[in-house]
């Protein structure tokens, strides 16, 4: 009976483990995960600051009013220099030299050489940005140079006149970088009266293109 017994109990021990491992449950299978998509970077938008100053230079046409109605169309070229004084006003300065001739029938052509200084408040109604539409007044001085060339017998001449001018219009100016933009625009009128007060229709029409660089951040 004895070794009857331990035998059972030899049974018992070896049976044990394995009926315990065949009633464990099977583990639960993980349901598989979507692929994760890669996420896009995210755009940091680009703010253009308002700069210090700016310093600008480029071409210029302008009109010129003669006596008898006599027009002619005068080029040249500009430069500029502009304090800023808040993010939507400054004051500039702006000179130009612009030259052409002027024909009269049956007499010789006469050159006119203008150069003008001004200087007045900018204005950019929408602050700064990356398209910078602006609109200034400027009031100073202008010169006109006058040569005729010896005709006929009759000596050359030459004159100068001074007189106050005064311009008012604006553009819009495009940044491209942080220290660079183009003046793609700017549209003046403009007030010289060089022939007197007494004749009318002098005043001009003027137009400007060019390159602005930008001097440091406000």
């Amino acid at each position: 009976m004895i070794k009857l017994a331990g035998l059972f109990v030899l049974l018992a021990v070896f049976v044990a483990p394995v009926v315990a491992q065949d009633t464990q449950a099977p583990p639960e299978e993980q349901a598989p995960t979507a692929p994760t998509e890669p996420t896009e970077p995210v755009k940091v938008k680009h703010t253009y600051p308002t700069p210090k100053g700016e310093i600008s230079g480029g071409f210029v046409y302008r009109g010129f009013y003669g006596p008898s109605a006599t027009s002619i169309g005068m080029i040249g070229g500009y430069g500029s220099y502009e304090y800023t004084y808040r993010r939507w006003l400054a004051f500039e300065g702006d000179a130009y030299f612009v030259t052409g001739n002027l024909k009269i029938p049956r007499l010789p052509p006469e050159g006119l050489h203008v150069f003008t200084g001004l200087a007045g408040p900018k204005v950019y109604p929408l602050g700064r940005h990356r398209i910078d539409p602006f609109g200034h007044f400027n009031y100073g001085a202008a010169v006109l140079l006058s040569s005729v060339p010896a005709f006929s017998g009759y000596p050359g001449s030459q004159g100068a006149t001074a007189v106050r001018a005064w311009q008012a219009g604006g553009g819009v100016e495009v940044n491209i970088k942080s220290h660079w933009a183009v003046r793609a625009v700017q549209l003046d009128y403009e007030s010289a009266n060089f022939l007197g007060s007494g004749v009318p229709n002098q005043s001009s029409k003027r137009v400007s293109f060019g390159v602005v660089y930008h001097l440091g951040e406000k």
